[in-house]
């Protein structure tokens, strides 16, 4: 299967290029970008494809708006520098990268995404590189990916823990009570477990982020102690999918460990993430002259 063009933002394979080139195609390389960001644009599955005109995008950029209604903005202006360029949306930058700061999650998660579309904006790498320190993860994640965009490595970290599993710990001491089995697929938020902590009181435990019950950890309706390990998380696959296209960028050689595991079947994974695996070690390697190994 050949290597697509950056123009086939579909397909599984990465764009066209043997190393990092980051001089003129680093807008090419944003606006790949803008496709593997997309699972994490949508909060609670809101559509925000509503045209909004000048002023409302105005209004709704205050940070005093209504979240979502910020979020709709910001969606906006994605879909105003796909269609017509930066030009036509670098006047509500600075609005942007006020944004960055907001007290709602989803708010920032949708900034760190649309920031990644535009990487010759100078502006954005400092708030970019502030939000890699965001509580939130899936902030973090977006920032880290959109800093790929730019030509930066300094989410590299956060990208090679999309292709880890996770453990989820217990938050409080007390009776634990599934309510997710394992191969069980998740997204943010979702509702894992509840632990009784008290009589009619309980403390629910949620997924930080999207991904797979892998393994339960502690047993159903036993007493777990506050910080025990309750379940292993796998990730899911547009995760994995994101992570190896951002590493086929900015991945070193002490990250091939981590990614080879992906080259084999998984009944959870398509084959587009085989290949895509395939893809970015090949690129690791070629960047940095290691040999394919004889078993590969």
């Amino acid at each position: 299967m050949p290597e697509p063009t950056p123009n086939q933002y579909h397909n599984p394979g990465p764009p066209k290029r043997r190393g990092l080139g980051w001089g003129a195609n680093l807008l090419a390389v944003g606006f790949v970008f803008l496709a593997i960001l997309v699972p994490y644009l949508f909060w609670q599955q809101t559509w925000f494809g509503t045209a909004l005109s000048d002023e409302e995008i105005r209004k709704n950029l205050d940070a005093a708006a209504k979240p979502r209604k910020i979020q709709h903005a910001l969606v906006q202006l994605s879909e105003r520098l796909t269609e017509s360029g930066p030009a036509a949306v670098a006047a509500w930058y600075p609005d942007v990268g006020r944004l960055a700061g907001h007290p709602t999650p989803e708010v920032r998660m949708t900034v760190a995404w649309l920031m990644g579309q535009d990487p010759t904006a100078a502006e954005f790498r400092d708030p970019l590189t502030r939000l890699l320190q965001d509580a939130d993860p899936l902030v973090r994640r977006n920032a880290a990916l959109s800093l790929v965009a730019f030509g930066e490595s300094g989410g590299r970290e956060e990208v090679r823990g999309m292709l880890a599993s996770r453990r989820i710990l217990a938050p409080a001491s007390g009776q634990l009570l599934f309510r997710r089995s394992e191969g069980d697929s998740l997204r943010a938020g979702a509702l894992l477990a509840r632990i009784q902590v008290g009589a009619g009181t309980h403390q629910e435990v949620r997924a930080a982020v999207p991904g797979v019950v892998e393994e339960r950890l502690a047993e159903e309706g036993t007493t777990v102690m506050a910080g025990q390990p309750l379940v292993s998380m796998a990730p899911e696959e547009d995760q994995v999918w994101e992570a190896l296209r951002a590493l086929y960028f900015i991945g070193e050689v002490r990250d091939l460990p981590l990614i080879q595991p992906f080259l084999s079947e998984n009944p959870m994974l398509s084959d587009r993430v085989r290949q895509q695996a395939g893809f970015t070690i090949s690129a690791i390697r070629g960047r940095a002259g290691v040999a394919k190994p004889e078993e590969d």
